[in-house]
């Protein structure tokens, strides 16, 4: 990642004290995925589950703050790729890692937003060495569908430079030498798509081939196998961006982003 970007994330991110906090994971691989890089570089193990409404945790007794990976948190460390503002002055959370909020991007320039994986931002940002194989970079593309703006020819531009932000000229050429069509094969062989959800017992499960994906990775990639209970439940909101002028007039907000350049969908209490 360049010196120039890196300097703009939370100091948190930079503290490399093993095993200090918990994380909280999502429902798809992007998240996962994070989260497993979070547990190779930092130690940190999941502990909680959260599906947008709710929050389900394992060990009830877990006194470390948690890290949400893949989630837009109005409060609190996360990780997040999601674009966060309705306007370039709403409240930012301060504690978040997201190359959208840092870069103050918004509903008014919403054609200028990083739009790759949480995943891809951690994995710069940690300076972990890029899978070795053309799959396992391909399948890092993959992620949260990470290759697309590559082949939007106006988007292009835009995409390229947030890439060479990463470090990731690299990333560009195999970019140039594939075609949408490769990936979307691959999302499919991968079933990198595939959501992760609670059964009725309370244990995590997904249709991921996670072992196949850990050896593209080179990266342990599992799901916890603790049982998970029911720990907080939030209200459901969504929005158009023309009758909300920021996001400051929502109250009690808990998570929050932008689903568009013209809707959004937050979560509160």
């Amino acid at each position: 990642m360049k010196k120039e970007l890196k300097e703009r994330f939370p100091l948190w991110c930079s503290d490399m004290k093993q095993g200090q906090n918990s994380l909280m994971l999502t429902d798809d691989l992007d998240s996962l995925l994070g989260c497993a890089i979070e547990r190779y570089v930092k130690g940190n193990e999941i502990n909680y589950f959260y599906n947008f409404n709710k929050i389900f945790v394992a060990n009830q007794e877990e006194q470390r703050k948690a890290i949400g990976i893949d989630l837009a948190l109005h409060k609190g460390k996360s990780w997040c790729n999601h674009v966060v503002r309705i306007n370039e002055d709403d409240y930012v959370n301060p504690q978040t890692a997201n190359i959208n909020a840092l870069l103050k991007v918004h509903s008014g320039n919403y054609t200028k937003k990083y739009a790759m994986s949480t995943a891809l931002t951690m994995w710069s940002y940690y300076g972990l060495p890029l899978p070795e194989s053309k799959v396992g970079k391909m399948l890092l593309l993959c992620v949260d569908s990470s290759f697309l703006g590559h082949y939007n020819n106006s988007f292009k531009p835009v995409h390229n430079a947030y890439l060479k932000l990463l470090g990731f000229e690299e990333l560009i050429d195999l970019l140039n030498d594939t075609s949408t069509a490769d990936y979307e094969a691959l999302q499919k062989e991968y079933k990198t798509k595939a959501k992760i959800k609670l059964n009725t017992e309370g244990f995590l499960q997904t249709n991921l081939p996670l072992a196949e994906l850990q050896g593209a990775f080179s990266l342990p990639l599992e799901l916890p196998n603790q049982h998970f209970s029911l720990r907080n439940q939030f209200k459901e909101g969504k929005g158009e961006v023309r009758n909300t002028v920021s996001k400051d007039q929502l109250e009690n907000v808990i998570s929050f982003a932008l689903t568009g350049k013209r809707f959004f969908k937050y979560t509160y209490y």
